[in-house]
């Protein structure tokens, strides 16, 4: 053997044994109603710190008021899916990096770009060309958007700059990213196929998500959490990985199951497709190999939009009293204001007409998204799903924002 041949052969050993596994995993809601994403969330941690994947290494984004919330019976626990027993907490050792008013779009964004300058110094990646990395976003969505606390978007064009920004930076060797939201196949359209990136998202680009395990199958030791306890498409991908060894499932095999478990929404798949014969575990840990928990049938799913609502109306049904139902009126009220806003809106710009859009104008989306927000106030959980409104006037007008702008004026 030559010398340059045993430098090539120490050369690799080297680098195999610097590579690692980095992740990050948001939750982008808050309130009780939304139970269910900071469930997956802490779920999803659980999977990946007890398949291999370094505390150290992996960033937790969440809001962190469900644990000890007053509407919570379980105090300090939280519960991704129904048990007759005890049920399982995936809320212990769920130690989040950032939480409250820190889960913001610009710090999940600094995070992936590994700029810590924008988030006070606070954990980054640092990621390497030699690592894999694996990205899990859950929260509310809409065409060419992705909800944070308090109103906050952060927008397709934003994400995807990013995502090119840690390819760029040589950041990652793979990654892979799992996103739950409506209309979350709108974040990824016409994305590279030549970056290293696996994605799969819960819905196509015009469509909702669903939550699953809502009442009245949301029922731990014998208690009913008046919510959804997980959404349908994480429960899916996420009860895989704990009952499966990832070692010796593709992430093409992974894809195809949740795609057939989540009859609800069309699950979609971008980016480089060629990692599909990538083992899963390579980016999800091993998996409960040998230590397989109780899976529980998804039952009971609700879209997405409508899970405040039915959050609010068993909170009434089981004694909230006057103030759970005047929260339940509040909410329907707030529902039909919205529904009345946006077809104004519509109205407004293409009067009674349904046209069809010749093409797509994404490049219009998020200024008009921004001005409608400007004028009429942010979104909500339910109206995001008019933001297919927005990306429609977009589409029909050619991409003139301003005609949009000018119709919500004149309606809000």
């Amino acid at each position: 053997m030559t010398i340059l041949s045993k430098a090539l052969i120490v050369a690799g050993m080297s680098a195999a044994a610097l590579a690692d596994n980095y992740a990050v995993i948001a939750a982008g809601s808050n309130s009780y109603a939304n139970y269910r994403h900071q469930a997956d969330a802490c779920h999803a941690y659980q999977i990946l710190s007890k398949g291999g994947i370094p505390k150290e290494n992996i960033i937790l984004m969440m809001f962190d008021d469900i644990a000890q919330n007053d509407e919570n019976p379980f105090k300090g626990k939280i519960f991704n899916k129904p048990s007759t027993g005890p049920g399982v907490d995936v809320y212990e050792g769920c130690n989040a990096d950032y939480t409250k008013d820190e889960v913001t779009p610009d710090n999940f964004l600094a995070v992936l770009t590994g700029d810590s300058s924008k988030t006070g110094g606070k954990k980054v990646l640092n990621s390497t060309s030699n690592d894999n990395v694996f990205i899990n976003f859950v929260d509310h969505g809409g065409v060419g958007i992705i909800a944070f606390p308090n109103g906050q978007l952060l927008h397709a064009d934003q994400l995807q700059e990013s995502l090119k920004t840690m390819h760029t930076k040589n950041m990652y060797k793979e990654l892979v990213f799992y996103m739950e939201a409506c209309e979350s196949g709108s974040m990824f359209k016409e994305f590279p196929t030549d970056l290293n990136m696996y994605i799969t998202t819960a819905a196509n680009a015009r469509e909702s998500s669903w939550g699953t395990y809502c009442p009245p199958h949301d029922v731990v030791d014998g208690k009913s959490l008046n919510t959804c306890l997980g959404d349908l498409y994480s429960v899916n991908w996420m009860q895989n990985a704990d009952n499966t060894d990832l070692t010796k499932e593709s992430l093409e095999e992974q894809y195809e199951k949740v795609k057939i478990l989540t009859n609800k929404s069309h699950v979609q798949k971008f980016g480089t497709k060629s990692m599909s014969s990538d083992m899963t575990s390579q980016f999800e840990g091993t998996g409960n190999t040998g230590n397989r928990t109780e899976t529980v049938k998804p039952e009971s799913h609700a879209d997405s939009r409508d899970i405040s609502l039915i959050t609010l109306y068993n909170r009434y049904l089981n004694g909230g009293g006057s103030a759970a139902a005047a929260d339940l009126i509040k909410d329907i009220e707030e529902r039909e204001a919205a529904d009345k806003q946006f077809a104004a809106i519509q109205k407004q710009v293409v009067g009674n007409d349904r046209r069809e859009a010749a093409r797509d104008h994404r490049e219009c989306y998020r200024p008009a998204h921004e001005a409608v927000v400007a004028v009429c106030g942010p979104y909500t959980d339910y109206s995001l799903k008019h933001s297919n409104i927005i990306a429609y006037l977009c589409d029909v007008t050619g991409g003139d924002f301003a005609t949009i702008q000018l119709a919500a004026q004149k309606v809000c």
